[in-house]
């Protein structure tokens, strides 16, 4: 049948939307079919069933809000030249939700108007608000590649503008081995901030990126039709004679063991859970989606227990003192801003949450001079690490470190939560010692200062246990 499996769907689409109706106040067919023909005239969402699955091997085409947690063998960023939407800025009025109102000053006698100090107070801070955003937005989107990523980007006069940009670079030199944020704040398109990177790390980008440029007239040349020859193939090596030696040399070819075997079977990138004693473990599982659960299911599995348990630790406010009320006043709040569901809210182990805020590393924190948690990063170690094999491959390795904080003696203390239901502190300590040294790692080359101290806090134990001491 022509396009039999979109007739199905479109089939099977009615039928739930049939099953949705029924579960309405109004029920029947005649209300059904009115029902139906009124979301046509409004030209609501009666659009054909989607056929295309999600393993599909097709060229998909999406904005990067839309990438957000997927993953693509090849990745086009394009359109990097375009400017970030600053048009708010410019307005007469501007609000801030923590700073307030700012508005222009009239003065009605000399006929001019400026900018109060709170309007570009608002201004200044709405910009690095907006700036912040666009860079989260940017790490999705060069994060979405699994084997090859190609960013494109128009500049009008590029000369031009890397000559300006390197007198900008020595005018506002790095700081603390990072980019200027002065420099930063001056440019306002993705191509720009790639370039800064990539001329600031030029040595270490040219092993990992290429650079290239192209002018219109070289685009131009490059879209003119050439006229080829035909050959028949099969004619020509009808007439062809093989002496052989050719033979031979074609027999070796085909016989040939190619020498760099095993660095096709490396992954260029992988996540540090997934590094383990030597070799790389990879489980795939697909999970019902959230569409498909039914509220009445109140059974949660204790891997998505945990990731509940982490989010609410995540939340948790350091400058609160909490108690079991307070607990569940913030897992209400949760659920009421629909960043979690009352299903997911009835498997929070409150006391566990309670019990945390109870603990040394809590207090630590309560004094601690800097507190970073949930930060992602990543690193690039040699294949043969991991692979006990002689390969030259490095692997690309992401992870996200949980927690890690400086306290009131300038030591840095790296903590890791864990769910798991275990027997003994010692059972825990050698199952993740490996993980976290690779965080450890991590950390130590991010900020260029040693780790005093990694701790595993066990919500099932209720208690921290030092993986490395002071």
């Amino acid at each position: 049948m022509v396009n039999g499996k979109l007739r199905q769907a479109n089939l099977k689409m009615l039928f739930e939307r049939a099953k949705q109706y029924e579960t309405a106040s109004f029920k029947g067919l005649y209300n059904f079919i009115h029902f139906i023909e009124k979301l046509k005239l409004s030209s609501g969402d009666m659009g054909a069933a989607k056929i295309i699955g999600e393993n599909d091997n097709v060229i998909r085409i999406m904005s990067i809000h839309k990438s957000k947690g997927l993953e693509f063998p090849v990745v086009f960023l394009a359109s990097t030249g375009k400017q970030f939407n600053l048009m708010d800025l410019n307005q007469n009025i501007l609000l801030h939700q923590d700073l307030g109102i700012g508005v222009k000053y009239i003065d009605y006698e000399r006929q001019v108007q400026y900018d109060t100090l709170s309007k570009a107070a608002i201004r200044n801070q709405t910009l690095v608000e907006t700036l912040s955003e666009e860079m989260r937005i940017l790490y999705v989107a060069l994060t979405r590649a699994k084997e090859k990523l190609i960013i494109t980007g128009l500049k009008k006069d590029y000369q031009k503008e890397q000559e300006k940009l390197g007198k900008q670079m020595e005018r506002y030199p790095k700081q603390k081995n990072k980019i200027n944020p002065i420099l930063v704040k001056k440019y306002i398109k993705y191509i720009d901030w790639i370039l800064l990177v990539y001329f600031y790390e030029e040595e270490k980008m040219k092993e990992i990126a290429t650079l290239r440029t192209y002018t219109k007239k070289d685009v131009l040349s490059a879209c003119k039709q050439e006229e080829k020859e035909e050959i028949d193939i099969v004619e020509r090596l009808e007439k062809e004679e093989v002496t052989k030696e050719q033979m031979k040399e074609i027999e070796d070819k085909l016989k040939r063991t190619y020498e760099y075997q095993l660095s096709t079977k490396i992954p260029t990138k992988s996540s540090v859970t997934k590094l383990k004693q030597g070799e790389e473990k990879l489980e795939i599982s697909f999970g019902t989606p959230k569409f498909l659960k039914q509220e009445e299911d109140r059974t949660l599995t204790g891997s998505q227990k945990g990731t509940l348990l982490h989010l609410c630790m995540q939340k948790l406010d350091i400058q609160k003192d909490y108690t079991l009320q307070a607990v569940q006043e913030l897992i209400d709040d949760l659920v009421k801003r629909e960043i979690i569901t009352q299903v997911e809210a009835e498997n929070i182990n409150t006391k566990a949450i309670l019990k945390f805020t109870q603990s040394n590393i809590w207090q630590e924190m309560k004094q601690a001079k800097e507190i970073q948690r949930e930060k992602p990063f990543y690193m690039t170690i040699p294949a043969k690490e991991i692979y006990q094999e002689e390969v030259t491959e490095e692997i690309l390795v992401q992870g996200m470190i949980d927690l890690y904080y400086i306290n009131k003696e300038e030591e840095l203390v790296l903590v890791d939560y864990k769910t798991d239901f275990v027997q003994t502190e010692e059972e825990l300590v050698d199952k993740y010692k490996n993980q976290l040294a690779w965080y450890q790692k991590a950390l130590e080359e991010a900020l260029q200062k040693k780790v005093s101290r990694v701790l595993i806090y066990s919500t099932f134990l209720g208690k921290e246990l030092e993986v490395l001491k002071k």
